[in-house]
């Protein structure tokens, strides 16, 4: 227990920067030596999805150590390009915000955060980016998880940099986003925000908004976290067209909000326990039948572009179907 808890502190504070060069295992070794050299503050912001034509709040906060403290009464600068939009000085838990007037154009708006010169220590934190989406009501919307759904690696791997795409998974967003906006919807916490969007850009998926968690939906749950999220969104937002997770909680969130599902079921094969793909087939059974249950990307790009359906029930017996066989050559 004592080296599992190691291992998630030290991969946690590696996440807090964009990734290094990618390594060939995710072994405490690796994670301790990113501790090391990634203590350092780091800025963080958040990313928005509102109406163009009002104004709202663009944030950021400043944190720093194992603990993620925040660091108080440092002024970040807010940038839209060269234009200077104001400053903001850091309260006792690092955040800072600044009002700001979002154009009456819809578009994707980058903000550049900044330490002031004068507040920088000896070793300088870096810039960050938040994205403001300004989309009018009527926008069609896609949103999508990251782990296991865009991202084919466990978590170990996406920490410390390494972590791979799916494969498939950006041609087939970078299709939708031709008439859609890409939400990326993650119960990741938000220090986790600059590795996400760095491994996006990176993995040449389309520019969306990267909505993180925070440390009191982290400890909520997955399921509750993004049904509250989308309800919010669809207050704004009723077009909201698909929804892509490969939790059962995400298809139940998704269908909860009234969003067509998309559900990409990770189920190992080389598993020779009966039980376990019984106990899957029965979770996959309880869904709505409307929501589509696929194991890759090639099979959501039929659902999407050429109107195939792989139902609930089909998966279901294929799941029984290996049981079956299994409990027939004495494997249980």
């Amino acid at each position: 227990m004592r080296r599992m808890a190691i291992l998630i502190a030290a991969g946690l504070v590696a996440a807090l920067l964009p990734p290094a060069r990618p390594v060939a295992r995710a072994g405490l070794g690796d994670l301790l030596d990113s501790v090391r050299s990634r203590l350092d503050p780091v800025l963080l912001t958040y990313d928005l999805l509102v109406e163009p034509d009002q104004e709202v709040a663009i944030g950021a906060s400043l944190r720093t150590g194992l603990r993620l403290e925040g660091i108080e009464g440092k002024r970040l600068q807010f940038y839209s390009g060269d234009l200077l939009l104001g400053e903001a000085r850091t309260d006792a838990d690092g955040r800072a915000s600044l009002r700001w007037q979002v154009p009456e154009e819809p578009g994707d708006y980058t903000i550049t955060v900044k330490i002031h010169p004068d507040d920088q220590g000896e070793r300088r934190v870096e810039d960050s980016q938040l994205l403001v989406a300004a989309r009018r009501k009527d926008a069609a919307l896609v949103v999508v998880d990251l782990d296991k759904t865009l991202v084919a690696s466990g978590f170990a791997r996406v920490l410390v940099g390494g972590a791979r795409p799916m494969d498939g998974a950006d041609v087939v967003m970078t299709r939708l986003a031709k008439d859609h906006t890409i939400v990326y919807l993650t119960h990741r916490p938000d220090f986790l925000g600059p590795t996400s969007k760095a491994w996006l850009s990176q993995n040449r998926f389309p520019p969306g908004p990267v909505l993180t968690s925070s440390l009191t939906t982290l400890l909520a749950g997955s399921g509750k976290y993004k049904a509250d999220r989308l309800e919010s969104i669809k207050r704004t937002y009723a077009n909201v067209k698909i929804g892509i997770g490969d939790k059962i909680s995400d298809a139940q969130a998704y269908v909860q909000n009234g969003v067509r599902s998309i559900l990409i079921l990770q189920v190992d094969w080389t598993d020779d326990k009966a039980e376990h793909y019984e106990k899957l087939a029965a979770k996959v059974g309880g869904l709505p039948d409307t929501v589509d249950v696929v194991t890759n990307w090639s099979e959501i790009a039929s659902v999407l572009f050429d109107g195939a359906r792989f139902t609930k029930d089909a998966m279901v017996k294929r799941l029984r179907e290996v049981a079956a066989d299994l409990r027939r050559h004495g494997k249980d």
